[in-house]
Parts: structure tokens; C-alpha cells; sequence
């Protein structure tokens, strides 16, 4: 998924999978939250995660911060491995347990139905035979076993990453309430940072805490205030001066806007986009709103259901919406304009009705450079005679 083949991603996520289990035995759930989903985000550019509530977009983004373990895939930053789950890994061990363990019985069975029509010297030329089959499945499935057991290993190893690295990389929480303590003062809340970081000079503290809060747009005297004595949009704007006093390369922005009136939104929206500009931060931006997205982003992914559906740049994706839940998403955005709106008309995305994956399960294709799909063979050809 390289947008250009001699540039490398800021950050890499490769078949990234997030389960959350509960129960025991029979009342045993398992919610596949995130279920094998790659993509790259590159310097400078702003990546958006769009789709309903509950698929998945706000776990991808604590699983790339790492506020949960992935389940299994991997998570590279700044070409660092940062993350790291092996249920796949657990999986084929087991399944070539199983695998060999059903070879060896074929084995045994077929050579017990022919050892009876056979002479006692023919019959043993045959077992010393069949025997040589089995050692080799045998040291097949333990070569197999060992590699993946290694594998394993060298991933558990990534759980305590380097904490200079992850510094570089921060997040902007959907609830601008929830997400600051309100027994901290505004400095107390955005200099937590820096002293985790080590820095412990109190003026220097405040320096940096003051420069922040001048940059989203507050003034050095709100530092000494508390959260609720600020509006929606202003805590906000604490929320990012937090994310920038570390000075980070990515920022993981989730929801910033969701919980604010209309007009402030426009506010945070340019205050991220100065950043970026300003600063050279990347940003992927979850939202649920299209009609941010496409003013803000470069590239968008379309979830649904813990799965990528489609991933392309902002204009390809408006121009071209091949999914039908993409299609779905884009005629629930209402426009200015009266006539328009009379006619519009929502389109219902039912799976069951549309896809067909029982013989031909669905796969991520670039169906033209830089567009991706999730489909199977044949919904491929369909798509591509709608394109333009």
C-alpha cells in the first residue's frame, strides 16, 4: 500500500487485529473489534478513519498508541516496531498440530489395509517405508513449531518499547470533559508530559506550557485555571496543547470535533490544520462526519465492522465510491441546497443482500493506483466498469 515506492510511512500497520473476550465456555463472546486491517500513513499528510460508531476506528487508534496489546499484526514507527499481537502465530501452531496428527492416522490406516494382502518381508520394506513418512511430518511440524514459537518471542519483546520513541507520538481524546482531570490545573495537565519526559525545572515548565497554550489560541493566565471554567471547544484546545508540548512527529486525533457546536468545530478543525502546516505533524483523524473528512484530509479509510472496506485519497474516494457501504456513508451527507436535498436519497447498505463471500471470500484490492477495495473476485470486475 505505498504511496510512492521510495517513500517510506511514518507509520505501518500490517493486518492488525483487536479482540476483546468475555465470558467462560459456552457464554464465552468474543468481538472482533479490529479484524486484520493494514494501511500506511506518510510525514505531513492528514490520514482519515472514517465510519459508524462501533467499527472500530477509536480501537485502532488506542491499539497504534498502545493503550491496548493487539490481539495479532504488527505496528511499525518511524520503521520501528511498536506493537505486536501472535494469536495468528498461536493459531498455526495449533492448526498444524491438528494437521499433522490427521496425516500421520491417514498414514497408519493406509498402511495397516495394505499390510494385509502382504508377505511378512514385503510388509516390512512397506512400514520401514511409511515410518520415513512420518518422521519427516513430524520434524516438519516441529521445524514449524519452532519458528513460530520464535516469532512469538521476538514479539513479546516489542511490549516495552522505547519511551523517547512513543514521546513522538500522541493522541487527542474524543471527550474534551472526560479526558482532563479536574483536580489538575490547565498547567498541571498539560506539563504532565514533560515531566514523565524528565524535565523538571519549573520555569522552563512554564515556558514551554505558556508557548503551547499561545499556539491553540489561550492565553498563559488560563494555565492556572481548571477545566470547568472552560467552554467545549477551549478544553479541547487544552487537549491539543497536552498532545504538542512533547513536540511529536504523529498525532493521533480521535473524534476532536463530535461533541462540539458547529462553528467551533471550524475553529479546532483550523487550529489542526495550521499545525500541520506549521509544524510538519501527520494526523490521522477518526471522525464520523464525511464532510470533515473530505475538507481535511488527504487520504480516507472507510471502516465497517472492524474491517477496511476502502481506502483512497479524498477526491478518488467522492469521486469513485465502489463499496456500497462507502455509498451508503456519502448519500447520508446532506448539502446546502434545497433542491438537491429533496431528491436525495438514502442508500441502505444490507451485506446480506449484496455480497456473496460463501465460495469467494472478499480480499483488499488496489482496483487502480492508490484506491483500495475490500472485495471478492467478482464484485473486482463489476466495480471496474463503474469507475471514471
Amino acid at each position: 500500500m505505498n504511496r510512492r515506492e521510495n517513500e517510506k510511512p511514518i507509520l505501518e500497520v500490517k493486518n492488525l487485529k483487536q479482540y476483546f473476550v468475555s465470558g467462560h465456555g459456552k457464554n464465552k463472546l468474543v468481538v472482533k473489534a479490529v479484524d486484520d486491517v493494514s494501511f500506511n500513513i506518510y510525514k505531513g499528510e492528514v490520514f482519515g478513519l472514517v465510519g459508524e460508531s462501533g467499527c472500530g476506528k477509536t480501537t485502532t487508534g488506542r491499539t497504534i498508541i498502545k493503550l491496548y496489546n493487539p490481539t495479532d499484526g504488527e505496528i511499525y514507527f518511524l520503521g520501528e516496531r511498536i506493537g505486536a499481537g501472535f494469536k495468528g502465530l498461536k493459531d498455526a501452531i495449533k492448526h498444524m498440530r491438528k494437521s499433522t496428527r490427521t496425516q500421520i492416522n491417514d498414514l497408519k490406516l493406509e498402511l495397516k489395509n495394505k499390510l494385509l494382502n502382504m508377505s511378512e518381508e514385503d510388509g516390512k520394506l512397506l512400514k520401514q517405508e511409511y515410518n520415513t513418512k512420518i518422521d519427516e511430518l513430524i520434524k516438519k511440524k516441529e521445524q514449524f513449531i519452532l519458528e513460530q514459537k520464535e516469532e512469538i518471542a521476538n514479539r513479546k519483546e516489542v511490549v516495552e518499547q522505547d519511551s523517547d520513541l512513543m514521546r513522538k507520538m500522541q493522541m487527542i481524546f474524543q471527550d474534551p470533559i472526560e479526558s482532563l482531570d479536574p483536580r489538575m490545573t490547565v498547567k498541571e495537565i498539560i506539563a504532565e508530559g514533560l515531566r514523565i519526559a524528565g524535565t523538571r525545572n519549573d520555569s522552563e515548565i512554564t515556558k514551554r506550557v505558556n508557548e503551547v497554550l499561545e499556539t491553540v489560541g489561550l492565553l498563559p493566565e488560563h494555565a492556572s485555571r481548571y477545566p470547568h471554567e472552560f467552554s467545549g471547544g477551549q478544553r479541547q484546545r487544552i487537549g491539543i496543547a497536552r498532545a504538542l508540548v512533547v513536540s511529536p512527529e504523529f498525532m493521533i486525533a480521535d473524534e476532536p470535533v463530535s461533541a462540539l457546536d458547529v462553528s467551533i468545530q471550524a475553529q479546532v478543525i483550523n487550529l489542526l490544520n495550521d499545525l500541520r502546516q506549521e509544524m510538519g505533524i501527520t494526523i490521522m483523524f477518526i471522525a464520523h462526519d464525511l464532510s470533515v473528512i473530505k475538507y481535511f484530509s488527504d487520504r480516507i479509510g472507510v471502516m465497517y465492522y472492524g474491517n477496511l472496506v476502502e481506502l483512497a485519497t479524498s477526491d478518488e474516494l467522492f469521486l469513485n465510491p465502489l463499496h456500497p457501504y462507502t455509498r451508503s456513508l456519502l448519500s447520508a451527507v446532506p448539502l446546502p441546497d434545497p433542491r438537491y436535498e429533496k431528491t436525495r436519497k438514502r442508500i441502505v447498505y444490507r451485506p446480506k443482500e449484496v455480497h456473496n463471500y460463501a465460495n469467494n471470500p472478499p480480499k483488499l484490492h488496489e482496483i487502480k493506483p492508490g484506491h483500495f477495495v475490500l472485495a471478492n473476485d467478482e464484485e473486482i470486475e463489476k466495480y471496474k466498469k463503474t469507475l471514471k
